[in-house]
């Protein structure tokens, strides 16, 4: 009995080994596939892992650059701009030293961007240049990694080529103890931006201060030609000038003479101080006028009734020896405003000069000023010839005169540059043979008014 159920559990065995078997092959098949499957889902997120890292890596090097544009478009001085280069570049190597050298045109040779770097990165860059080491970089527009020679460890020197509108202007030089081995293509990518963003402050800082060199050139020459106009307008006025001081001085001489023959008037001290205090006084202002047109516009308080009136002396006698009824509507109450006095004052002695020689037969000249919506307004009208209508567009023109050699064509043209640098308009209406008014509106700012 017992032989016949061995057999029989012998004979299910072998009818299910090759089930077995195959159980088994197909196991270790589903193993392997398994084990295939995680292998791949381990490379993937491995994968990801590294886009990842290095899409961080992409954001912090844009807003690496992104902050060196930022600096360089709020500073224009050149310690700053390297000072903020080599900070960002010691964000991405060990730096040792550093610096930023340019070409310079007129001196023919690199100099430094800043006072920074030792002397040992000069000695560097100059037997690089002599080398043709930098030429190279320059020509070839790409940076080079190269061993200091000099030092026991390793360390290396990188020059970056600086490249405008595709000229090299200059290198960064830069010494670190980055190992050669360890740099990359994207590193010295990004030092090539970072040194090319350089090369663009570089260029905003050279034309910002030749900017201010030109604007402080043509403050000078404006000056220069405000003054040179002020000393003609004194020279043409000499005549009256001298012809006030002399009445005066005539009065003072007939007191000293009444003095020598011992005859005694009442009141002779306060006269003779009246007359000294009269010369001194169109001496003095003589002087406060043809004084060296100062090149800065400061502005301060003026009273503008004052201002013509000051003139006026210099002219009184000019009008008086040419015939010429001078009238004064001068608003009392007119508020004072912010100007330049001497400038200003030019403005009127121009204006009255140019109305003297409209009327070479004598006339009306009526001066007016007034407070207008909230601006200063000052007339000059004359009775003379009037401006013809072909040239009433070239009258405010640099040189154009009507007066010939006597002319000189900067009163008229000066006199608009200084109104306009007060704000302000200088217009002009006449008519042929019946005359000219020149109206000056200079605007008057509430929050500055006196």
């Amino acid at each position: 009995m017992m032989q016949k159920l061995n057999r029989k559990n012998t004979e299910i065995v072998e009818e299910l080994l090759p089930q077995i078997e195959k159980f088994i092959e197909s196991r270790e098949t589903y193993i392997k596939a398994l084990e295939k499957t995680i292998e791949l889902l381990k490379r993937e997120i491995e994968f990801k892992s590294k886009t990842t890292t290095d899409f961080k890596d992409s954001i912090d090097e844009i807003l690496l650059i992104q902050r060196l544009a930022t600096k360089i478009s709020t500073s224009l001085n050149y310690e700053d701009i390297v000072t903020e280069l080599i900070e960002l570049t010691r964000q991405i190597i060990p730096v040792i030293d550093c610096n930023v050298y340019i070409y310079d045109d007129e001196k023919r040779k690199f100099t430094k961007l800043s006072s920074r770097g030792s002397e040992y990165l000069d000695e560097v860059m100059e037997t690089y240049i002599e080398d043709g080491i930098i030429d190279y970089v320059l020509r070839e527009k790409r940076s080079i990694v190269l061993p200091d020679i000099n030092s026991f460890e390793e360390r290396n020197f990188i020059v970056v080529p600086l490249i405008l509108r595709n000229e090299g202007i200059g290198v960064y030089l830069v010494h670190t103890s980055k190992k050669q081995m360890e740099f990359t293509n994207q590193i010295l990518l990004l030092l090539s931006i970072l040194a090319n963003q350089t090369a663009v402050a570089v260029e905003n800082s050279r034309n910002y201060n030749a900017l201010l060199k030109t604007t402080e050139e043509l403050k000078l020459t404006q000056a220069q030609m405000i003054q040179a106009a002020k000393l003609a307008a004194v020279g043409e006025l000499a005549g009256g000038i001298a012809h006030e001081i002399n009445n005066p001085l005539q009065i003072l001489l007939g007191h000293i003479q009444l003095i020598q023959l011992g005859r005694d008037l009442p009141k002779r001290i306060e006269i003779v101080k009246e007359q000294v205090e009269k010369i001194s006084q169109i001496v003095r202002r003589l002087l406060n006028f043809s004084r060296k047109v100062p090149e800065d516009f400061k502005l301060e308080p003026v009273n503008i009734n004052f201002a013509i009136q000051e003139m006026i002396t210099f002219m009184s006698y000019q009008f008086k020896y040419n015939d010429i009824e001078l009238t004064l509507k001068l608003d009392p109450a007119l508020p004072l405003v912010y100007g330049n006095k001497i400038y200003l004052q030019q403005v009127f002695l121009n204006l009255m000069i140019n109305a003297k020689d409209a009327m070479p037969e004598g006339g009306k000249l009526v001066i007016e000023t007034k407070l207008e919506n909230g601006n200063v307004i000052i007339k000059f009208s004359d009775t003379g010839v009037g401006i013809p209508d072909d040239i009433k567009d070239k009258i405010f023109e640099p040189f154009f005169t009507t007066k010939g050699a006597k002319g000189t064509g900067l009163g008229l043209s000066i006199s608009r540059w200084i109104v306009r640098k007060h704000n302000g308009e200088i217009k002009v209406e006449s008519q042929q043979d019946k005359g000219s008014t020149f109206i000056i509106i200079l605007p008057l700012n509430p929050e500055q008014q006196i």
